[in-house]
């Protein structure tokens, strides 16, 4: 079975990149999407099967006399597990030669410190010792320093690690919550910033004339100082209002202008939450358009593009041209230049404990090119 792109693909070339704040239900949520692959690591509370004196140290591998110095704060909130490819090897000789050529790549041609992870595990199931428990990695751009970065590496291409090794990360994280190290609240972020494995790329869509975009100033948007979206975007995001519907442009218009202006006064937002709104008019209408981020999902909001079905969709999904208008409006985003074309779908409730973007819309969704649940 190859491995989940869930778990972050990094290239001896290309390190993963890369704050998320998540309450306990959220990170729940995460850690119970990933037990296929971490079974029971969610629990953590038995005894570690990780014997530390057997873990191979710098020394032992061979790493060069160069480090990180930044240190690292623990226990720190945050999980981030990389998968290495193209380093095969199933002995501890072997294993550690490929590290030396890591560390190599890491310093000499990407510039950073040292090898990127705190610690990895290699396909042989040993722990293999990275900058360790009290020192930043370089691993991931935003987490590096409140994360413990780990990798995989040793599995033959295309091939997930082994059983021994995926034991062995089990009773590493386990380790580390035991020890102080990890929070036994920790977050794995299902998605992380610039991961390079995103879908597999599908053929290109004929290019589709882009649709037509209800400017802001149609709907009388309030003017709004907000952050930049970091493009093209990596995502996109589906989402419901779990509101009423609209199905004409005389009611989604002061639908949005509403919209805004509960979300500024009351909750305190920069703008309306979302790049762009679906009516069942078949419109488009614009949020806070390409290049603002929206306040839809903690954590995303930079490199996601947040699209809002107006409306509530749990029993029944939007109409027709609603839908096809949507669609429309992603491929346009890739034509432009605004999302990647590797992008991934995913539904709202993918990336935040929430109801939305409701059952019938996501089945719906599911159904798509990029979705990834």
């Amino acid at each position: 079975m190859l491995l989940p792109c869930l778990v972050v693909l990094s290239t001896l070339g290309l390190g993963a990149w890369g704050d998320v704040s998540w309450d306990q239900a959220q990170a729940k949520h995460m850690l119970e999407r990933l037990q296929y692959l971490f079974t029971n690591v969610s629990l953590l509370t038995g005894k570690s099967r990780v014997d530390v004196s057997t873990m191979v140290s710098r020394k032992e591998w061979g790493a060069q006399a160069v480090g990180c110095s930044t240190r690292l704060t623990t226990p720190v909130g945050f999980l981030v597990t990389h998968h290495v490819p193209g380093l095969e090897c199933h002995n501890r000789t072997v294993c550690g030669q490929r590290l030396q050529a890591l560390q190599t790549q890491h310093v000499h041609n990407n510039s950073w410190c040292d090898v990127a992870y705190n610690f990895l595990v290699g396909d042989d199931g040993r722990v293999y010792e990275g900058v360790g428990w009290d020192v930043q990695g370089t691993h991931t751009r935003g987490y590096n320093n409140v994360s413990l970065g780990l990798a995989f590496f040793g599995a033959k291409e295309g091939h997930s690690p082994s059983p021994e090794a995926l034991s062995t990360m089990e009773g590493l994280i386990s380790y580390a919550v035991q020890q102080g190290h990890l929070s036994p609240l920790y977050i794995q972020p299902l998605l992380v910033k610039g991961e390079n494995c995103l879908a597999p790329l599908w053929m290109a869509s004929p290019k589709k004339a882009c649709p037509a975009i209800v400017p802001r100033s149609a709907w009388e948007a309030r003017e709004t100082h907000c952050p930049t979206m970091t493009l093209p975007a990596k995502y996109i995001i589906v989402i419901h209002t779990a509101e009423r519907t609209c199905n004409t442009s005389d009611e989604c218009r002061p639908r949005v202008q509403t919209m805004q202006s509960l979300l500024i006064d009351r909750f305190g937002a920069c703008d309306i939450g979302y790049n762009f709104l679906v009516g069942q008019d078949g419109a488009i209408y614009e949020g806070v358009g390409w290049n603002v981020q929206g306040s839809h999902t903690p954590g995303y909001n930079d490199i996601a593009l947040g699209l809002a079905f107006m409306g509530t969709f749990s029993e029944k999904p939007p109409n027709a041209v609603a839908l096809e208008a949507a669609q429309t409006l992603i491929q346009c985003a890739v034509d432009k230049g605004y999302l990647t074309p590797n992008y991934l779908l995913v539904g709202h409730s993918d990336v935040k404990n929430t109801l939305s973007p409701g059952k019938a819309l996501y089945n719906v969704i599911s159904t798509w090119p990029h979705f990834r649940q």
